[in-house]
């Protein structure tokens, strides 16, 4: 029985490897950030309030050091869950001693602003997400998360490299354009497994400039399928190894991920990313603040010119108590605290 079961395992893991090494010839549309276990709203919608609290990060992202103008990324998140006595909502109310809290609030809330920066293109945009969390015999929660979200499409004509001097971009005074779209999530928590998928550019929207729409040109829509699992060594150690798969129609990529806390305090993790990339990460949980630093290197051919990828991101966390008395989140508490 124990061998057909980890022949069961191994079916489960084994078209996941084999999708993640397939090599596409188009790179992806949307910013890849490295220390997403921190704070995996970013790739996630349903995750907005999903552990009960208030959360604000704070992620800047420098893409292949060394090379002139590298793509750079910047991005600000904040999430909480809707309760009468949660941190978001005393701050909000007038009362010094508001009625008892109804301990099932369902409703998270989030917003994301991002500015991610490549060579000649940027993009600025956001998200506003509305979650609704789910309890299920008070052992697991499933959530189900929905963006309305935009981006401001900007092409610098200064810093393109011209080929064609007759190329239709170049010719339209209109260098910039507005982009509407929305995202869709669901996520599954217990209290040592989650997995989830999110959906991003569910549009589709074709690229316009102007007068000029482009048929070959548009957003594609990305799917990011994460799943994890948490180990604990006694008080102290937790060992969790995950992945996520970043997909569109046209790339396949995956993060294989494993981190470790000590004291609730310190974490250090090693990814490795198909493309040959490697990930060194580590950072520091202090009472309400957390710190993160990562380093990619490899990343194929590029390799040769470049010093790597630099990622810091920062943040903070609020409402702690809250979470100690939602009976459907309890389990997660020690979870939440070792992040």
């Amino acid at each position: 029985m124990k061998s057909m079961k980890n022949y069961g395992i191994l079916a489960g893991i084994l078209p996941v490897i084999a999708l993640c090494t397939l090599q596409m010839a188009h790179g992806q549309q949307q910013p890849v950030f490295s220390q997403y276990p921190l704070n995996k709203f970013l790739y996630n919608p349903a995750l907005a309030g999903v552990d009960g609290i208030t959360t604000i990060g704070l992620t800047a992202r420098q893409q292949w050091s060394g090379l002139p103008d590298p793509p750079s990324t910047f991005a600000f998140t904040a999430q909480t869950r809707v309760l009468e006595d949660s941190y978001i909502m005393r701050l909000l109310t007038a009362r010094k001693n508001p009625e008892k809290a109804s301990r099932r609030g369902r409703i998270g809330l989030g917003v994301n602003v991002y500015s991610d920066h490549n060579g000649a293109i940027s993009r600025s945009g956001f998200q506003l997400t509305y979650a609704y969390h789910i309890n299920w015999n008070d052992k697991a929660q499933l959530s189900f998360g929905l963006s309305a979200a935009g981006f401001q499409f900007k092409l610098n004509d200064k810093d393109a490299v011209i080929l064609d001097s007759d190329d239709p971009l170049l010719l339209n005074n209109r260098h910039s354009f507005f982009v509407p779209d929305f995202n869709f999530g669901t996520y599954l928590l217990t209290d040592q497994f989650y997995a989830g998928i999110g959906i991003s550019d569910l549009l589709g929207s074709y690229l316009k400039l102007g007068r000029y729409k482009f048929e070959n040109y548009r957003t594609l829509r990305h799917y990011y399928i994460m799943s994890g699992y948490r180990f604990y060594a006694g008080d102290n150690f937790r060992i969790e190894p995950s992945f996520l798969l970043r997909t569109t129609r046209e790339e396949i990529q995956c993060d294989f991920n494993l981190t470790g806390t000590y004291l609730k305090t310190y974490w250090l993790g090693l990814s490795y990313r198909t493309g040959n990339t490697y990930v060194f990460m580590g950072g520091l949980n202090i009472q309400n603040f957390f710190l993160g630093y990562a380093y990619d290197a490899g990343g194929g051919y590029i390799k040769r010119y470049t010093t790597g990828s630099h990622e810091l991101m920062f943040g903070m966390r609020f409402g702690e108590s809250s979470i100690r008395r939602m009976r459907w989140l309890r389990k997660d508490v020690k979870s939440f605290e070792d992040r």
